[in-house]
């Protein structure tokens, strides 16, 4: 049985509850109890968003149980959902033009700093 570092177990924690704050998020839009807006989007374009943060909440699901696991889909999913992760971010950051920078920033430091975490890990995912 293998020691799973703090690091692993840190992301796969943040991972599994961004998830759950995404899907909560658009379960509730879909109830009709939206949280109000945050970015100065037409509706539609904002309703673009659901189905690719949904995906990208079960990449970070399937990871984040892989990863506790050490297993070898939970390293390929997470490196997945955080393409898709520094994808969004920089797509909210050239919608809101930097005034979103405060919750974008910590988003964007956080995906590149678990891929370079997790490549200098993958040993451990063999």
């Amino acid at each position: 049985m293998t020691k799973v570092p703090i690091g692993i177990v840190a992301i796969a924690v943040i991972m599994f509850f961004v998830a759950l704050a995404t899907d909560i998020f658009w379960l509730a839009k879909l109830i009709g109890r939206a949280f109000p807006s945050t970015m100065p989007l037409d509706p539609e374009v904002y309703n673009a968003f659901a189905v690719p943060d949904l995906l990208l909440s079960l990449f970070l699901y399937v990871g984040a149980f892989g990863l506790i696991g050490l297993k070898k889909y939970g390293f390929m999913a997470t490196l997945i959902g955080m393409g898709m992760w520094i994808f969004d971010s920089l797509l909210v950051l050239g919608i809101t033009r930097l005034s979103r920078v405060n919750i974008v920033g910590p988003c964007l430091f956080f995906a590149l700093f678990t891929i370079v975490y997790l490549w200098t890990k993958r040993a451990l995912f063999d």
